[in-house]
């Protein structure tokens, strides 16, 4: 019987690189979060389903001179990603329903680099845990961990985490007819607006996913 582990699945908002080189930076990360040793080129073509390890080596290549990894070519398992920042903090949780008062004790880090999701300052990354399922349509579900980029700026449709009259959660700015407020992506929640104030935290750029196999 095949016993049951937790891994990890990203999904990116934004992102500096092209798509392919995105996609193999994050299977990187993946198995790094899982605890896994990193891919070989061929495990990269399998994961991909590439017809040459030419392809693969194609996009380390250009990741590593980007500086998102470094790799020693004398190892078929060389490559190492670089977590120059110490990881991405994990601050606790956002309540995708009724807005809530927000932790903001660091819970752990993550090993992600920020730069691979639009975050070129690794200062301005932080992460949040959701809870609710206010945000489903955008699918964004109960237990994922939302990547965000710390600012007080975000244009219309941006996923924000928001504080409105003094209470935190996680929804979908809207600016319409000169009025500004706060959309859930499920038809069980009201449209958010502020009564005292509303600040914007940061602005979502990816989400994480435990799976369980």
């Amino acid at each position: 019987m095949r016993r049951a582990r937790n891994t990890i699945q990203v999904f990116s908002m934004a992102t500096g690189l092209t798509d392919p080189q995105r996609s193999v930076l994050r299977f990187l990360e993946e198995r790094n979060a899982n605890g896994e040793a990193p891919p070989t080129y061929r495990e990269i073509c399998e994961h991909f389903g590439y017809k040459s390890t030419r392809a693969a080596s194609d996009h380390v290549d250009a990741l590593e001179k980007k500086g998102f990894v470094t790799r020693d070519k004398k190892c078929a398992r060389g490559l190492r990603l670089i977590r120059e920042n110490g990881g991405i903090p994990l601050l606790g949780r956002i309540i995708a329903g009724i807005p809530e008062e927000a932790t903001s004790t660091i819970e752990r880090r993550l090993l992600f680099d920020s730069r691979a999701y639009g975050i070129d300052d690794p200062r301005d990354a932080f992460a949040l845990t959701v809870r609710g399922d206010s945000m489903i349509g955008r699918r964004i579900f109960d237990g994922d961990i939302v990547l965000l980029q710390k600012s007080t700026r975000a244009k219309h449709g941006d996923i924000v985490a928001a504080l409105i009259d003094n209470e935190c959660t996680l929804k979908t700015l809207v600016h319409r007819n000169g009025k500004t407020w706060l959309r859930a992506e499920n038809p069980h929640y009201p449209a958010l607006f502020a009564t005292l104030d509303l600040q914007i935290q940061g602005v979502a750029r990816a989400v994480i996913r435990m799976l369980t196999r």
